[in-house]
C-alpha cells in the first residue's frame, strides 16, 4: 500500500513552471500531480496515479491530458532548453549519447513507436521502443538530459503506424540531429562520448562538421592502416594509389610493447594497496573506414580479462586522459537506470505518438528537477556540501509526502475517510463467475433430395 499524495511537491510546481507558457492552467496542474505521483513511487500507472491522489483525477482525465491534450510537445522542448540555460552557468563539458529500450509486452502493437528489434543486453528479440537520447555533464554536479529522439525501423508490421509513413534515420544520424539542434538552442560545444555503436564514418564527419571533439569506443572488427613494406603496382606495372596495408586493431596493439598501468595508488592511513585497474597502449594512427588521424587507445582489464579501444580527435593527449574522461559517460546510464528504477519509464503505456513522447519529456525533466536540488543543495552556504545520489533526494521528497500525510490526517478527518474508502474499494477484486453452458440453437434436419 503507497501513501496518497497529500500535496504536489514544492519542487516539482516550481521546478515545472517554465511550461506555464506552452499550457493552460488546467494542463500544468496535471502535469504537476502526475510527476508529484511518479516521484512519490506510483508508477507510471495512470490508475495508481489517480489512486494516490485519492481518485481526484479519474483515469480518462489522465489519458486524454497526455494523448489528446492540444499542447505542443516541441515547444515545451525548447521551454525545457531555455530554462536549463537559466539556471546553470553551463560550461564545456561532456555531450553522452547512448540509446536505450523501453520494453513492452501487451497491446504493443498499437503502442506508439513499438517494433520488434534486437536487445544486445538480452541476447534475442523483443518488441520495445527504442529512444536515443543526448545528455549532458559538467564532470560534476550538473547534469541533464538535453533532447531524444525515437528510433524507426525502416521497416515495420507493427500496427501502430496506421498508414503513416515515416522517414528512416539511423540511430547516428538522430545523435547528429539532437547536438545540431543543442548547438543552436545556446549550449557549448562539449566533447561527445558515445560507445562503438554510434562509431561510424558518418558520424564521425557529422562531429568534425560541428567542430565538436570526441571520444568514442571502436570495435574491435575495425582495421588500421598500416604503410606498406613493398611498393604496390598496379596490374600495368605502375605505383598504385594505396600505399598501405590493412591491419585489425587487436593485431596492429599486439605488436606494440610499451604498456602503460593506471589505477588506484596504495593508501597508507588505511592500509589499502595499489590496485591496478588497466593495462594501457596507445598509438596516433589512421583507421581505414574512418577519415582522419586519431588517438587509439588499448584498455585491458586484468581482472575481467577484457579489452576496449578508444578513439578520440585530442592528438596530444595520454592514455590516462583519455580513460579519465570517457568515464564521464557513465552517468548517462546512471539516467537509463533512473529512469527506469525511480519514473518507471517501462510501465509507459500510452498509445499516441503525443502520449509517449510527453511521458518521456516527463521522464527527461524529472532527472532535470531531482539534480537540481542536489545542485542546489551542494552549493548552498559558505562551504560545498557532499552530493547525494538521485535515490537519496527522491526519499528526501517521500518523507515530506508524510509528513504532509499525517498533518492532514490530524487537521483534515474527511481526507482520513477518503483514503480509507479510496483503499476499501480496491481490497476486493470478485472473480467472474462461471456461466452455465446452455443450448441455443437445435440442428434442423432438411429431407435429402432423392435421385431422379
Amino acid at each position: 500500500m503507497r501513501l496518497p499524495c497529500a500535496k504536489p511537491l514544492a519542487f516539482i510546481v516550481t521546478g515545472l513552471s517554465f511550461l506555464k507558457p506552452g499550457l493552460t492552467n488546467i494542463q500544468f496542474d496535471n502535469m504537476a500531480l502526475i510527476a508529484t505521483a511518479l516521484v512519490l513511487g506510483s508508477g507510471f500507472n495512470l490508475s495508481r496515479i489517480s489512486r494516490m491522489w485519492l481518485e481526484d483525477k479519474v483515469v480518462s482525465t489522465l489519458s486524454f491530458f497526455l494523448s489528446d491534450a492540444k499542447f505542443s510537445v516541441p515547444e515545451l522542448q525548447l521551454l525545457y532548453a531555455k530554462r536549463i540555460q537559466q539556471v546553470y552557468d553551463i560550461q564545456p563539458g561532456y555531450f553522452c549519447i547512448d540509446d536505450t529500450m523501453k520494453h513492452h509486452s501487451k497491446f504493443c502493437k498499437w503502442i506508439h513507436g513499438v517494433f520488434v528489434l534486437f536487445d544486445h543486453a538480452l541476447g534475442t528479440n523483443l518488441k520495445a521502443t527504442c529512444i536515443v537520447f543526448l545528455y549532458y555533464s559538467d564532470g560534476s554536479l550538473i547534469k541533464f538530459p538535453i533532447a531524444f529522439r525515437i528510433y524507426y525501423q525502416e521497416t515495420s508490421k507493427m500496427l501502430w503506424q496506421r498508414g503513416k509513413k515515416r522517414q528512416y534515420k539511423t540511430k547516428y544520424d538522430l545523435a547528429t540531429q539532437m547536438l545540431e539542434w543543442a548547438l543552436k538552442m545556446g549550449f557549448p560545444k562539449s566533447i561527445v562520448l558515445a560507445d562503438s555503436w554510434f562509431c561510424m564514418g558518418p558520424f564521425i564527419k557529422d562531429l568534425k562538421r560541428l567542430e565538436l571533439s570526441y571520444i568514442i569506443e571502436v570495435k574491435s572488427n575495425y582495421t588500421v592502416r598500416v604503410a606498406s613494406k613493398k611498393p604496390k603496382l598496379t596490374p600495368k606495372g605502375r605505383l598504385a594509389k594505396k600505399q598501405y596495408d590493412q591491419v585489425a586493431l587487436p593485431e596492429f596493439f599486439n605488436s606494440l610493447c610499451s604498456v602503460v598501468k593506471y589505477g588506484f595508488a596504495a593508501d597508507q592511513k588505511t592500509g589499502k594497496v595499489q590496485k591496478v585497474l588497466y593495462h594501457t597502449k596507445i598509438k596516433t594512427l589512421r583507421m581505414n573506414s574512418i577519415v582522419g588521424k586519431h588517438r587509439v587507445v588499448e584498455s585491458i582489464d586484468p581482472t575481467k580479462q577484457t579489452t576496449k579501444y578508444l578513439l578520440t580527435d585530442q592528438l596530444t593527449w595520454e592514455a590516462g586522459k583519455i580513460l579519465t574522461t570517457y568515464n564521464n559517460r557513465w552517468v548517462i546510464e546512471e539516467f537509463f537506470r533512473n529512469a527506469k528504477q525511480l519514473t518507471d519509464m517501462e510501465g509507459v503505456t500510452i498509445r499516441s505518438e503525443q502520449g509517449v513522447a510527453t511521458a518521456l519529456c516527463l521522464v527527461s525533466w524529472i532527472d532535470f528537477l531531482l539534480h537540481f536540488e542536489n545542485y542546489k543543495q551542494s552549493t548552498a552556504g559558505i562551504l560545498p556540501k557532499e552530493s547525494l545520489t538521485i535515490p537519496s533526494i527522491v526519499r528526501r521528497a517521500q518523507y515530506e509526502n508524510l509528513q504532509a500525510v499525517i498533518e492532514r490526517v490530524k487537521r483534515e478527518e474527511g481526507f482520513l475517510q477518503k483514503w480509507l474508502a479510496v483503499e476499501e474499494q480496491n481490497i476486493f477484486k470478485q472473480r467472474k463467475q462461471t456461466k452455465e453452458l446452455v443450448l441455443l440453437e437445435e440442428p434442423q434436419d432438411h429431407p435429402s433430395k432423392q435421385a431422379a
